[in-house]
């Protein structure tokens, strides 16, 4: 992987990056629906910068890469919300600079940036309301959105293994 100097030399390396996923096959798609629940595996940082593909969650391990080789305090966050008929998930980075919490998004078009907060609790909520904007859930009962905070997972792993992964990882309430 190329190095950066900056945080904002990540949005750039990151910009090309299109919404699709790539299969155990190595095959490479850009509908999100068709196939993705049981064919999807976490790709690496570097299958992601060369296919050009990725979701939120690769992404973030390219992220995580970046930011570790950046010396920047950081943490990935897993959220999910459980609705009867589908579920609802985001991916992304949360750094510290200056006493101030910064959210790092390369996924949700809208939202691609650095974004600065006072607090985590400020940042979380304003990604909540983000989350349920970006996905139009009309009527969302908080008791069913959870947010993680997760270390590393392996990659190739499915989405299923995915998800346990992160929702191991340390609960975190806003």
């Amino acid at each position: 992987m190329e190095q950066v100097n900056n945080v904002l030399d990540i949005l750039e390396k990151l910009q090309d990056i299109e919404t699709g996923w790539m299969d155990i096959d190595k095959n490479i798609y850009k509908n999100i629906d068709k196939g993705f629940k049981k064919k999807y595996v976490l790709s690496n940082p570097e299958e992601t910068l060369n296919n050009k593909v990725g979701t939120s969650f690769d992404l973030v391990e390219v992220e995580r890469t970046y930011f570790k080789n950046l010396g920047l305090k950081f943490n990935t966050y897993f959220m999910i919300y459980y609705e009867s008929k589908r579920i609802y998930t985001h991916t992304f980075v949360v750094y510290e600079e200056n006493e101030k919490f910064y959210w790092f998004e390369s996924s949700w078009a809208n939202d691609k940036g650095v974004h600065e907060y006072m607090s985590l609790y400020d940042l979380l909520k304003d990604i909540r309301l983000k989350f349920i904007k970006y996905n139009n859930i009309k009527f969302m009962d908080n008791d069913y959105l959870c947010v993680y905070k997760y270390k590393k997972p392996k990659f190739h792993i499915g989405l299923k293994e995915f998800y346990k992964h992160c929702e191991s990882g340390e609960n975190v309430l806003i």
